[in-house]
């Protein structure tokens, strides 16, 4: 074999993966079996239950060639929803086998997720070969079955798909990594493992895998021709801003007017449809979904539309089974906790996709969501997506700057945005939970450390900030308005204590109470002798 121990690598500490040693009578067994996989491979191919094009076939190139590189243990590509993670997979395995200078037991590739999602499971088992077909796993399955496989394995292949989901510190991948013993990059390098990141929205992953320098590598793949994006729909003008459908005051019992004119937009799309189509409608959970389907009622005529319901309790197994058959009348199907990430629809009878309306939207949920779903080389060139318009314009702009444009505000579960800056935020790639990684890996936590302080003459201008920056993100009303004191002053309460603060006293405690979650509005004086000294400074992270 090429590329075994250099003498960069010591029995201490190994500066790249080290190649495994195999006997000539293994080596022949390992290529008869790697040329029983290229043969599965063709025989999907030949009975159309996998297809892989050209942009799928340059991605796996360039990740075969990526791993050339002993130093690099951990690769993640970057691909578009619908534009064929699964057969960018399938191709990478056919060229990594193919390399004459790799030979990697069969028995060691694997290919797992942190969804939770027997769908997931079996939609990949179908376009994978055979014998790669036991080694496919979801959630439920890594803290126990994979971490018994890959233990003490060496000269191992992990693909990991939608890497965004149960990735934060202390959910099932981090605690997968940390029970298998690759937590430690020694262990890494001596064990020849090699780790391949699927996803079309990396939120923090990204960042905190770029903290592994050399020992890390991200590729953006190209979709294709004829690849609609979610972008592409907006400048098509097929995206409308996603409002509340269902508006229900708990307290008073009412639902407000404005959402039966929020559903009237529906309509006025829907009539200039010339056919029947599928409108799928993400609505929220229980007493509330009921509601957004009796306000749809109001609106549209039960006897000239359809109206079912698919969740988990529901009678329908797979959506694609109805989506596939042209309706009579315009169905409504409304979903719940269903139709996000890895999930391929049948898009011929779609009409409107519109996705659950989110005071405090995440970036990740909208890409991955209805819009996501309507996205890939099928769309049916009709189909009209109610979203958050400002998530994909957001979207738009990592894509185009390689991910690295990190001045952009995504919000998601493993992001944070502090002093203008985008980082990850606790997500199982961050290095400080690996041994081995050098501390000057978490250089750039430094600019991130403090909060954002900004200071106003007045509470109406700090108002004006949050309902212009912040609101979106936060979500609530933004900060109530303080009143003086007897005396004209006005107090602030820290640990506590209320009284009138010094600015150098607010500097002081400027981090007390705050979370990426929230804000502190403090009033303070330059001079606290002097009332016409005082700011108002915003703080957040």
């Amino acid at each position: 074999m090429n590329d075994t121990n250099s003498n960069e690598n010591t029995d201490q500490n190994p500066l790249k993966r080290v190649r495994c040693d195999y006997s000539l009578s293994d080596q022949d067994i390992m290529k008869l079996r790697k040329q029983n996989v290229l043969n599965e491979i063709e025989i999907l191919k030949k009975t159309d239950k996998l297809v892989i094009y050209e942009n799928q076939e340059i991605i796996a190139n360039n990740v075969v060639n990526a791993f050339k590189d002993c130093k690099i243990i951990n690769i993640m590509v970057v691909s578009k929803t619908q534009s064929g993670k699964t057969g960018s997979m399938c191709a990478t395995i056919k060229q990594y086998l193919e390399d004459k200078n790799n030979l990697i037991p069969i028995e060691n590739i694997y290919i797992i997720t942190g969804l939770s999602s027997c769908e997931w499971k079996e939609q990949t088992k179908e376009r994978m070969p055979e014998s790669i077909q036991r080694r496919v796993f979801h959630r439920c399955e890594l803290p126990n079955t994979f971490v018994d496989e890959i233990k003490d394995k060496k000269n191992i292949l992990i693909i990991m798909d939608e890497i965004q989901v149960a990735a934060k510190k202390g959910q099932t991948i981090y605690k997968t990594f940390k029970n298998s013993g690759l937590f430690d990059k020694t262990k890494l390098y001596e064990n020849d493992v090699k780790i391949l990141e699927y996803t079309a929205t990396p939120d923090g992953t990204i960042y905190d895998l770029m903290k592994w320098k050399d020992a890390s590598t991200k590729l953006l793949a190209h979709v294709g021709e004829g690849y609609v994006s979610s972008y592409d729909l907006l400048q098509m003008g097929r995206v409308r801003q996603y409002k509340e459908l269902c508006g229900y005051d708990k307290k008073t019992g009412i639902v407000y007017e404005k959402v039966f004119e929020n559903i009237q937009e529906i309509k006025n799309d829907i009539d200039n449809y010339v056919n029947p189509l599928y409108h799928i409608i993400r609505s929220k959970n229980g007493l509330e979904q009921e509601l957004t389907i009796q306000n749809f009622k109001q609106i549209f005529n039960t006897n000239s539309y359809e109206f079912i319901k698919y969740d988990r309790e529901s009678e329908i197994e797979d959506i694609n089974k109805t989506l596939i058959i042209q309706p009579e009348k315009h169905t409504f199907i409304f979903i719940k906790e269903m139709l996000r990430c890895a999930k391929t629809l049948k898009k011929t009878y779609i009409g409107i996709l519109y996705d659950r309306h989110s005071k405090k939207p995440d970036d990740t949920n909208i890409i991955q969501g209805l819009v996501g779903r309507d996205t890939g080389h099928d769309n049916n060139g009709i189909s009209i997506c109610y979203t958050n318009i400002n998530s994909i314009e957001k979207y738009e702009k990592l894509w185009q700057s390689n991910f690295e444009d990190r001045s952009i505000k995504w919000n998601s579960k493993t992001t944070k945005y502090i002093n203008g800056i985008l980082s990850g935020k606790n997500t199982f790639n961050d290095p400080k939970d690996y041994t081995g990684f050098s501390s000057a890996s978490d250089d750039d936590d430094d600019e991130t450390n403090d909060p954002v302080i900004k200071k106003f003459k007045t509470q109406e201008e700090a108002k004006e900030y949050y309902v212009k920056e912040l609101k979106e993100i936060m979500g609530g009303r933004g900060p109530n308005k303080i009143k003086p004191n007897e005396n004209g002053y006005y107090e602030a309460v820290i640990r506590s204590t209320k009284k009138i603060y010094s600015c150098d006293e607010i500097k002081s405690e400027r981090r007390q109470g705050l979370t990426e979650n929230n804000y502190r509005l403090y009033p303070c004086y330059e001079d606290v002798n002097d009332k016409t000294t005082l700011q108002w400074w915003f703080i957040h992270y």
